[in-house]
């Protein structure tokens, strides 16, 4: 708990949501639809089958009034500075983290009969820890990073199967221990990036400022965000260690007080891979590994063209190539499967005006494009010649009875026109 003096009832996000005016755009992105006709978030099979995924989101408490959003699902948390609230209470003005809880495991909320809005994994479970209030006086010091490491370790003590941090701060020997403990346990951890466009391998960037972590460490996987264009969005801290872009602009989401709210960074990107990670813990078991779901993401991504590059990491989440693109059975439980390749390191910042140069990835991108419609293209020919032989089939017997002759007919059966005519 923090220090008694500094404890007070958390006082929740103010009323005021606004209507939903667009569409959310990100679910068919990222091929959502797909990937939960095969899971939405409860163990099918291993240690845990029948059990739903638990996710822990490390942020500004998940708002408890929102039954719609998230039912029964929301289970008893911690809270640093209100033990009553038991993590269900969102103390940021703007939702924090009940939006990156919608996000990553929210329920079908709709009008009419349609589904305007679902989380990646509706049905796992959310164990919400309440760390900062999500006032703007909140840096990334020393503090804040050991505080978030008390969460890690407190997540994995409490069964969680992902963590899911949308915050950054600076390393510290503690956050480095607890992201081991949670790794060396099994869970999953993901981190978002931050909006700062850093450059995370720049090592001229005093200690006090290098925000960057948890992400930065190379066993989480470091989300940053992209827009409805499959752009990147310039705020994204980027270097060696990002793994994958996930949506994260202009994203309308279930606001904490009600109705909706709809912001941008990569806060919410982050979400999007957590959420992805427990559909991956619950079709393939706890026992799958955060090393192979960490490459699996990767693997399955939208590639950039040269498959990595230090701003679009691996590419962008693909959440339905994830959960059916084939699998090395073997894989799944190694602690030992080895990352995607990536570049070579740099710790040469960036000019920003090479920043837009960064090429948008194009969600219905198929490397195999080429290859594919070659193949097709010979079925193709491949039908004509069949149709073609049977065709010749029957007409060349024909032929060859009458001789190869030309058809005739009789010219008085014609009448001859006058020349009047």
């Amino acid at each position: 708990m923090a220090p008694e003096d500094e404890r007070a009832a958390c006082v929740p996000a103010p009323e005021g949501g606004e209507p939903l005016n667009q569409r959310p755009w990100a679910k068919n992105f990222i091929g959502l639809e797909q990937a939960q006709q095969y899971n939405r978030g409860t163990f099918e099979t291993g240690s845990k089958a029948g059990q739903p995924v638990t996710i822990a989101v490390i942020d500004s408490g998940v708002a408890g009034a929102r039954e719609d959003v998230f039912g029964s699902r929301l289970l008893g948390g911690y809270d640093a500075w209100d033990a009553s609230s038991k993590g269900k209470c969102d103390s940021a003005q703007n939702g924090h983290g009940t939006a990156v809880a919608a996000i990553a495991a929210g329920g079908p909320i709709g009008t009419a009969g349609t589904i305007d809005f679902i989380g990646v994994a509706p049905e796992a479970n959310i164990l919400p820890i309440r760390v900062f209030t999500g006032g703007d006086n909140e840096g990334g010091d020393s503090s804040k990073s050991k505080v978030v490491a008390q969460a890690i370790n407190d997540a994995v003590a409490h069964d969680a199967d992902v963590i899911n941090v949308s915050s950054v701060m600076v390393e510290t020997q503690e956050l480095a221990d607890a992201v081991a403990n949670a790794i060396a346990n099994g869970v999953v951890v993901v981190g978002a990036t931050g909006n700062d466009t850093k450059h995370m391998d720049d090592e001229s960037i005093e200690a006090d400022k290098q925000t960057f972590y948890p992400a930065n460490y190379p066993e989480v996987i470091a989300v940053g965000a992209h827009n409805k264009d499959g752009n990147w969005y310039n705020g994204t801290n980027f270097g060696n260690n990002i793994d994958l872009l996930a949506p994260g602009v202009e994203l309308a989401y279930p606001y904490a007080g009600g109705d909706w709210a709809s912001n941008s960074g990569t806060s919410f990107a982050a979400p999007f891979v957590a959420g992805a990670a427990a559909l991956l813990k619950g079709q393939y078991g706890a026992e799958a590994t955060p090393a192979w779901i960490q490459k699996r993401l990767q693997e399955t991504a939208i590639h950039p063209p040269n498959e990595f590059n230090i701003y679009q990491g691996h590419g962008i989440l693909n959440v339905g190539a994830a959960l059916t693109a084939p699998v090395v059975q073997s894989e799944i439980t190694s602690d030992t499967v080895s990352q995607e390749p990536t570049g070579e390191p740099s710790t040469v910042p960036i000019a920003e005006e090479d920043r837009e140069a960064i090429v948008g990835l194009d969600p219905d991108y198929d490397p195999l494009r080429l290859e594919k419609a070659i193949a097709w293209a010979s079925v193709g020919a491949s039908i004509v010649l069949v149709t073609l032989v049977l065709v010749l089939k029957k007409i060349v017997p024909k032929g060859r009875r009458r001789g190869w002759r030309p058809g005739t007919r009789k010219t008085d059966i014609v009448p001859a026109k006058a020349a009047t005519e």
